[in-house]
């Protein structure tokens, strides 16, 4: 029998979503887009928001910065080919950031939805219990 490390390293629990289309940008295309794991969500989070310190007499600077075409170009696949869209992240970053803020936005959405990232945690245990049912054998 598996270890528990190996069942988990070996998991299929990233969601994906297929036959996603995208008629202003490719008519007649289909996009797969998958959600991200956890390492990428994290990074994500952690560079919403940078502080900033300028000096005494200022005091703390906040700036909060949207990075909603970097997740969208990591998630996002030509289902044909199953290739990413974008394999260079620099230049998707790039390129969605000059496309409709609510396709974007849209893609981002989806993402964070394959991801768990909408969801609580009791809302991910209750959907878990379903997909695996109660008898963890």
């Amino acid at each position: 029998m598996a270890s528990l490390k190996d069942l988990i390293r070996g998991a299929s629990d990233i969601r994906a979503q297929d036959d996603v289309e995208i008629p202003e940008w490719a008519p007649g295309a289909m996009f797969r887009v998958t959600g991200l794991p956890s390492g990428d969500w994290e990074q994500y989070q952690n560079s919403l928001t940078k502080m900033t310190r300028k000096d005494e007499s200022s005091g703390i600077e906040m700036t909060i910065k949207s990075r909603k075409a970097e997740i969208v170009a990591k998630a996002l696949y030509d289902q044909e080919s199953g290739e990413l869209v974008f394999p260079d992240l620099r230049e998707g970053i790039s390129i969605l950031s000059k496309r409709s803020g609510g396709i974007v936005n849209g893609l981002f959405n989806l993402v964070r939805h394959l991801s768990d990232e909408d969801r609580d945690f009791t809302q991910k245990i209750a959907a878990a219990e379903v997909d695996f049912g109660d008898d963890p054998s």
